[in-house]
């Protein structure tokens, strides 16, 4: 059973130039750090549309930054050339993402785009971002500002993590600069990246699933193959390979089975499964979200980041 669920997310990239203090890239990624070639996206793309027709929308997410892969523009013109109704969705630092880019994006028909800026000065912001350049934070705000005065249909919206001891004392700042001039903000506490962090506790009292087993979004990682959650950073949920298997095979695997059978009971222990411990499954979501300036945050803790799509099991 290939899970019910309209995203289709490649990453095309798992080199990037911050080294965030939130993310597990820096230290604990010991995936190959590469750019997906166009050939293997055409590839991918090709059979995935072949199998199936329920992914209408694409997004460029991963544990590398898209806007570093120089052949993304040419691989969105290819997906809305063979899919023209196709929604395209790209998660980015904005490192990157100048005015101009933005506009070729925008050409392309590429919304929403998603920015992580995680400071309000060049202090806040280059410590939770690993960066020592503090030059950096003043281009992209500037980059970003004449983006939200000048965009026509692609959606920007801007995401704040906040940590404890590094930018936790600017939240309200934040918020009053942005909110206004781009289509959505959202201030949340990090996640764990499942063992990767200890932003937030383990509760004993655990969601029975998750959800995206059955309803989560189509994770194919930068060599092909498919990981079955996106907090899984260093492919450990690898359920398969798109280079040599068919969607309807990936989703028939032992790994696959597995999971559905702890996911659909609960239990987890002993299983060796990485769902077993993981903060995605704490009951109590209280905590997660701190702003959100569109949705109703005990909603929005339930939905993907991409597509606002419910995740929990129907």
């Amino acid at each position: 059973m290939i899970p019910k669920n309209n995203d289709m997310r490649i990453e095309v990239s798992t080199k990037c130039n911050y080294r965030c203090i939130i993310c597990p890239h820096p230290n604990q990624l010991t995936r190959t750090k590469e750019i997906m070639s166009l050939e293997l996206f055409k590839t991918i793309f090709d059979k995935i549309q072949k199998e199936t027709s329920q992914y209408t929308t694409l997004t460029f997410p991963g544990m590398g930054e898209p806007l570093l892969d120089k052949t993304l523009l040419n691989k969105i013109r290819y997906a809305k050339k063979k899919k023209p109704q196709l929604d395209v969705l790209i998660l980015t630092n904005g490192s990157l993402l100048t005015p101009k880019i933005f506009k070729e994006l925008e050409d392309l028909g590429v919304s929403p785009i998603r920015v992580s800026l995680y400071g309000t000065t060049p202090q806040t912001y280059t410590k939770v971002h690993g960066l020592e350049n503090k030059n950096i934070f003043s281009r992209v705000k500037d980059n970003l500002m004449e983006i939200a005065r000048n965009k026509k249909t692609t959606q920007l919206i801007l995401t704040y993590n906040v940590v404890h001891g590094a930018n936790d004392k600017v939240v309200k700042d934040w918020i009053k600069e942005w909110e206004g001039k781009v289509d959505l903000l959202e201030v949340w506490r990090p996640h764990n990246w499942v063992d990767a962090g200890h932003f937030r506790s383990i509760q004993r009292k655990k969601l029975i699933t998750c959800g995206r087993p059955f309803n989560g979004p189509l994770q194919i990682q930068v060599d092909g193959t498919v990981n079955m959650c996106c907090f899984d950073y260093d492919g450990k949920l690898t359920i398969g390979d798109l280079k040599t298997q068919s969607l309807k095979e990936i989703f028939s695997s032992p790994l696959y089975k597995k999971l559905v059978e702890c996911h659909e009971q609960g239990k987890f222990k002993g299983s060796g499964l990485i769902c077993e411990n993981c903060d995605q499954r704490n009951a109590d979501k209280s905590d997660v979200m701190i702003y959100n300036s569109k949705f109703n945050i005990e909603e929005r803790v339930k939905m993907t980041s991409t597509t606002y799509k419910k995740i929990t099991k129907a």
